[in-house]
């Protein structure tokens, strides 16, 4: 019991940090692509604002492509290994389409809350066209620091794991 209070204080703390961090990749982004740089506050706002209208539409596309129900009502858990095949590779195929519409749905939601929370210092909107830039450029810059802190992370648990075989 106390390992599982552990893990939802740890994962509560990395979706603070996560959040605290994209507003600051924001903050860069909107400075990169519309010349001015908003305040912390505002961009924070904005993330924390995608990230909650994200999380209710991926819940919902998910349900839509039906990932997740059925794998073990007559795929899986039938003793016949064709249907269990077939079963995985229509879960992962379903899987492959949330994920492309998701990063699609991703890309358009969080535009919309750039153009919506994000104004000019004058007080005019960016467009959605700057919007959907300033999306794109922030998902960008996310992925490349999630595949450089990925590589750190698997080369520091294959450096523990060669160091543990010696």
């Amino acid at each position: 019991m106390a390992a599982m209070g552990g893990a939802l204080v740890f994962m509560l703390l990395a979706v603070i940090i996560g959040l605290l961090f994209a507003g600051l990749i924001l903050k860069l982004s909107v400075r990169l692509v519309a010349g001015f740089s908003p305040g912390y506050g505002r961009s924070l706002l904005t993330v924390l604002a995608a990230a909650v209208l994200a999380f209710i539409v991926n819940i919902v596309v998910t349900m839509v492509f039906g990932v997740g129900g059925g794998l073990m009502g007559g795929g899986l858990a039938s003793s016949d290994p064709d249907a269990a095949a077939t079963a995985l590779a229509g879960a992962g195929m379903a899987m492959m389409g949330v994920m492309a519409v998701s990063a699609i749905v991703n890309l358009v939601i969080i535009s919309a809350c750039v153009n919506w929370m994000i104004k000019r210092p004058g007080g005019i909107a960016i467009g959605f066209g700057r919007s959907l830039l300033v999306a794109l450029v922030y998902m960008i810059i996310f992925i490349v620091i999630s595949i450089i802190v990925g590589a750190v992370i698997g080369m520091l648990g294959m450096g523990a794991g060669l160091m543990a075989g010696m």
